[in-house]
């Protein structure tokens, strides 16, 4: 049976640039694989690799979905400004 990817590099991405609590819990689950496969733990270490990639997933929607409405309210307070300040 192949060994499974991981995706460290990505539960490490969504750690540094994404959402620090999802990211520590897809490394954990990423870093898991590797033993799991060394000890014939096939179907674990498949479902650990997929854990890390759920979780990273996860943590980059949410983050993306934050990204969003961050700039949507700070978007639409700056717009306010300008259109106050210009009728005022």
């Amino acid at each position: 049976m192949m060994k499974p990817d991981s995706n460290m590099a990505l539960a490490i991405f969504t750690t540094v640039c994404c959402c620090l609590p999802f990211g520590i819990v897809a490394i954990i689950k990423a870093n898991s694989v590797d033993s799991l496969y060394m000890s014939k733990q096939y179907t674990a270490a498949v479902m650990a690799a997929n854990e890390a990639k759920k979780w990273s997933m996860i943590g980059i929607i949410i983050s993306l979905i934050v990204w969003v409405l961050y700039f949507v309210f700070f978007g639409g307070l700056a717009a306010l400004g300008i259109f106050s300040s210009m009728a005022g």
